[in-house]
């Protein structure tokens, strides 16, 4: 049950120079320690393949890590990619992360969106939402049923087994589902689960219109919600943004902007297809919308800082945008992306660190 307004940092893992990747992996977690000592309420991870974009590869690996450093926190996945594993597999490993957390797992879902790593592990991209529906079925039965058999068009299980351990939440974690296309949003509606928006992908399919075309999403989700049997005063609507602060905007905008735009081209690039010049079957709408987004020039730092794609400048100007997003989508949880594309970590836990103090009391 939603009580305030909760706050989260995420980490991508993000090192260009891939020197720094045991250092980095330490400032991440001290990243997470920093915010748990402030009062932050969850600690987000994600996970990608064969690319600096990010180098972790397995959530389950990095919330096993952070639970075993932090005491408070809710650990969140941003998110598992359910076609890229057998689902059994996953059903076990995050009840065991479940269980090492003592029950603070989120578990965030999605089907992934970068077709290099589709083909990477030889998984057909233009069958992952069927691949995603059947693979979430079978771990919710997993966590639910003692004994049971499956019979799916990619995953069987022929004789009655049961799933051990169990997770400690009852009956199961929280699901977010990552939620851009107005199919995820129906996904989520019927299912009754919590949302995961971020500005950067719903930014990129729709642009300057990005906040206004998200909130009527949100609206049509909560009316589902309702028309499904769904309490949505009972469910989540969590927000990842890059976001830095700094008590002088101009300095936040000039230490945001290299590292913001690496994101953005980065995650542009990688949403090609590996080979031709098609759009693949079931991305049709994102992966053209996201090429438009790139040759029109909205990826550069100006429109992004202009339209809300990341949130910079000083305290006040980062409130007035929080507050407007807080408004438009009805946002139970904010979470603050600071690390990206390479930024140095003192500066990163120096933006978390005024954010804690100079925003937060602000929007509570």
């Amino acid at each position: 049950m939603r009580d305030r307004l909760k706050w989260g940092v995420f980490s991508l893992s993000q090192y260009p120079d891939q020197a720094m990747r045991v250092e980095g992996l330490e400032a991440d977690l001290k990243l997470f320690e920093l915010a748990e000592a402030l009062g932050y309420d969850t600690a987000w991870v994600a996970e990608h393949l064969f690319s600096t974009y990010g180098i972790v590869t397995s959530t389950q690996v990095l919330a096993a890590a952070a639970a075993q450093r932090l005491r408070r926190m809710r650990i969140g996945t941003a998110v598992v990619v359910v076609p890229f594993n057998h689902p059994l597999r996953t059903a076990a490993d995050f009840a065991l992360v479940d269980c090492l957390s003592r029950g603070r797992l989120n578990f965030g879902i999605g089907r992934a969106y970068q077709p290099h790593e589709f083909a990477g592990l030889g998984v057909p991209m233009d069958q992952s939402r069927e691949m995603f529906n059947e693979g979430i079925e079978l771990i919710l039965r997993a966590w639910t049923e003692e004994k049971f058999t499956f019979d799916g068009k990619y995953w069987k299980v022929k004789e009655p087994i049961e799933l051990l351990p169990k997770p400690v939440q009852v009956p199961y974690p929280p699901v977010y589902q990552a939620t851009i296309s107005p199919d995820s949003f129906d996904a989520a509606a019927r299912h009754g689960w919590s949302l995961q928006l971020a500005a950067p992908f719903s930014y990129r399919t729709y642009r300057e219109e990005w906040i206004p075309r998200l909130a009527s999403e949100v609206r049509r989700y909560e009316s589902a919600l309702v028309t499904h049997g769904h309490d949505p005063k009972t469910l989540e609507r969590m927000i990842l943004l890059p976001f830095f602060v700094d008590t002088d905007g101009k300095r936040a905008r000039e230490t945001l902007r290299p590292h913001v735009e690496w994101f953005y081209h980065k995650v542009a690039s990688h949403q090609q297809p590996t080979s031709g010049d098609g759009l693949v079957r079931g991305y049709e709408f994102t992966m053209g919308e996201g090429r438009k987004s790139r040759a029109m020039g909205y990826l550069a730092f100006d429109k992004l800082a202009e339209f809300g794609a990341c949130v910079v400048g000083d305290p006040r100007e980062c409130i007035d945008r929080l507050q407007q997003m807080k408004e438009a989508f009805g946002v139970t949880e904010f979470v603050l992306w600071s690390n990206l594309g390479g930024m140095p970590a003192v500066r990163a836990e120096s933006s978390i660190r005024l954010a804690w103090e100079k925003i937060v009391p602000h929007l509570a």
